[in-house]
């Protein structure tokens, strides 16, 4: 049984996931904030990161939509794992394949190569969701078992 950490908003994915998770203990944080808040104070608690790349940067409150979106926060979040040393198998989920930047695009793969050279001591890849489509757990399972 796995300790996983799920660091993701949208609810549909987070269905997914805590289906695929089922036989294991889940805690699911929905915002860059609450994540990282989560790693530094628990990171010995999980066996596992499960990392969204688009994520608000605080939780959603009764009156409110959720904190601006950060489009690269998952970055942000293994940016912040890699500077304060808080490694732990982590692994990128995410509904984008192209993702805009100041000067174009990087598509999934392009990104998903850049967190390996940049975070090869923690990162283990990407995996790819579509919503009606299960191929991502075929994937998911592989990274979890790399």
């Amino acid at each position: 049984m796995k300790k996983v950490l799920i660091i993701e908003d949208d609810k549909k994915k987070i269905e997914k996931l805590s289906l695929y998770f089922s036989n294991d203990i889940i805690k699911i944080e929905e915002s860059f904030q609450s994540g990282l808040s989560e790693l530094k104070a628990k990171i010995k608690n999980y066996d596992l990161l499960i990392l969204d790349m688009t994520i608000p940067l605080w939780e959603k409150g009764k009156n409110d939509i959720g904190g601006n979106y950060e489009q690269f926060g998952g970055e942000k979040i293994l940016r912040e794992m890699k500077r304060r040393k808080l490694t732990i198998p982590t692994i990128l989920f995410t509904m984008f394949d192209v993702f805009p930047t100041k000067s174009g695009t990087i598509t999934f793969d392009e990104l998903n190569l850049k967190y390996i050279e940049n975070f090869k001591s923690f990162y283990k890849g990407a995996v790819f969701y579509k919503s009606g489509d299960e191929s991502w757990q075929e994937k998911l399972t592989l990274l979890i078992n790399k």
